[in-house]
């Protein structure tokens, strides 16, 4: 009960030192409401709780959307690592055919028998732009 007493009240001070500094105004409006807003849901959450329900925002849905959204970047990330890879094995003289990384391995397909040389580009190359990882080379 303190603390939600402490909480009204820090809301209160922050809402009026926020009313004295903005300017008058289309904002000064909008953050009076959003102040309205919040100090309504602080109060009326133990009243909530007295009744015995609970006052809260399901966020399951919000954490299956971050985590989608987290994937996919993940995605992007690998497949512009990926290009970036082979666009720089390519300059270096390495004819690549395909290039993909699966969990900690990662599968290069040249175009002709690559040579020592270009084995060990290959490796330096993908431990560079990946980390350390297992690296098959396969020709076609």
């Amino acid at each position: 009960m303190g603390q939600w007493v402490v909480t009204v009240a820090g809301i209160a001070i922050l809402s009026v030192l926020c009313d004295v500094i903005l300017p008058e105004g289309q904002t000064r409006k909008y953050i009076r409401t959003v102040f309205g807003v919040v100090v309504t849901f602080v109060i009326v959450q133990p009243l909530v709780g007295l009744l015995g329900g609970q006052l809260s925002i399901d966020n399951n849905t919000d954490t299956d959307i971050q985590q989608q959204y987290i994937q996919s970047v993940d995605e992007r990330g690998q497949s512009n690592a990926i290009s970036d890879f082979t666009r720089t094995l390519i300059a270096n003289g390495v004819e690549v055919a395909n290039a993909d990384l699966t969990e900690d391995e990662l599968h290069v397909t040249v175009r002709s028998v690559p040579s020592a040389e270009k084995r060990a580009k290959i490796c330096t190359v993908a431990e560079r732009f990946f980390g350390e990882c297992t690296v098959e080379i396969v020709w076609v």
